[in-house]
Order: C-alpha cells, then structure tokens, then sequence
C-alpha cells in the first residue's frame, strides 16, 4: 500500500501550470514516495509517475483513481475465480494493473499537492478489500478449475494478513523516533529489509507469478511461508526497538 493523506479539491494547483520544464519535473520526482520497496520504487514508479502528471493535467482526483484501482482489483479476483489458465493469467495482469494504479494516486496526490484524511483512509480500505477478494478469487478458482480445495489455507493467509496489518497500524502510534531505522542504518540493507516483510507490492507480484505460471495452492503456501518469516521478522525488529530504544520524554 501507497499510503498518503490528501488535501480537498481537485486538480493541478493554479501555480502547476505556469511550471517551467525543470520545476515540473522536480515536482514530478518528488511525487514519487520515498523509501518504497524495490518493486514499487524500481519497477513501477519511474512510469507511473507520468500517468499520476497525465492524470493532473486531465483533472482527475487521487479518490477516483483509487476506486478505479479497486474495481481493476475486483476484476483481477473475478478472473482468478474462472480457474482456467488463462484466467489466472488474466488475473495476474490484472493485479499487476491495479496496483500500479495504486501508486498512482498517491503520486497524483503529492503532484497536485490535492491531500484529504478521508483520501487516505479511502485508499487503506481499498486496499484492504482487494488483496481479500484476490484471495477468495484464488480460492474459488483452485477448486473450480484445479480441483483442490485450499479454503483453509486461504483463511490462514488472510488472517496472517489481517494481523500483520494490525500490527502494523499499531507499530505506526507507539514506535520510538526513527522508527526501524537503528537497525537497519546501511542503505544497502534497507530493501532487504522490505523484501524479507514481503510488503503488498511484493506481495502483488507473488500473487500475480504463482498464480499465472503455478496454481493457487502454490500460491497460498508461498504467502505463508514468506509472510510468516517476515511477520517473525518484523516482530523481532520492534520488540528490539521497544527495549533498546528509550521513548520521547523518559528519564
């Protein structure tokens, strides 16, 4: 997820249209978010952020670009519930479709500089939805077109999920200054860090290549182990953090 607050209105900002080409393009290099994970930032990102300034220049907000990412989402889960091959392949393109026009529009929000609460509370629910409709879609899929039943480990990765998100909101209140940077100070480190969390975009293309090329079985094992080891990960990290870190204001 490409979380962002966004500002009411819609639009370029009056001042974006009298931009020379170095200030656009500043401003377009800045609309990309930083520290995203190596799939986002390097596979992603340095496109889309063109669609987040043809999107500007053509008057559409971050809130509708996020709700046209959850309904290509919607169609990725609809795909994967076929269970043919090419549907799982239809589906993977798909997936792949929605999240990058869930980078998007946390671009067309730093681009525009258009920022509302309810636009990042918008884009967190999607968000949310889509990866469990995939996974039901992976599921009805597997048995209607691989004859397996892998509705348990479909609940099992949606409840790891489920928790590692909660983890997640909660870390974000209580985590000391820096976050998880004093375990993670070498550059280099920092997206082995992400990768081994297996964060959505990651998450996304895992999806996307063992259902195209394998099954939806494969695919829920995948998730769990991976998801597993980096939600172990993760909690190793903040537990550190927590007693190794002395919060704001302690003696």
């Amino acid at each position: 997820m490409l979380s962002r607050s966004r500002r009411t209105g819609s639009g370029i900002p009056s001042a974006a249209a009298e931009d020379g080409p170095d200030e656009d393009r500043r401003r377009l290099d800045a609309a990309v978010k930083p520290g995203d994970s190596p799939f986002a930032a390097y596979l992603v990102s340095p496109w889309s952020k063109h669609l987040a300034r043809f999107a500007a220049r053509r008057g559409w907000t971050p809130d509708a670009v996020t709700l046209a990412s959850f309904a290509i989402g919607v169609g990725a889960a609809a795909a994967f519930a076929a269970g043919s091959r090419a549907s799982m392949i239809a589906g993977a393109l798909l997936l792949q479709a929605s999240f990058s026009a869930d980078c998007v529009d946390g671009q067309l929000a730093r681009y525009t500089g258009n920022f509302s609460g309810f636009g990042a509370w918008l884009d967190t629910g999607c968000d949310r939805a889509k990866e469990y409709l995939v996974y039901a879609g992976l599921a009805l899929g597997s048995t209607h077109g691989f004859g397996k039943d892998v509705w348990l480990l479909a609940a099992c990765a949606l409840a790891l999920q489920t928790i590692r998100h909660m983890a997640d909101f909660a870390w974000v209140v209580v985590r000391p200054a820096g976050g998880d940077a004093p375990l993670t100070p070498s550059r280099w480190l920092r997206p082995a860090n992400q990768l081994i969390r297996l964060p959505i975009a990651e998450r996304f293309a895992l999806i996307s290549l063992t259902a195209a090329v394998a099954s939806p079985r494969v695919t829920f094992v995948t998730l769990l182990a991976w998801g597993g080891l980096g939600a172990v990960f993760a909690l190793s990290v903040r537990v550190g953090l927590s007693l190794s870190v002395r919060p704001a204001g302690a003696r």
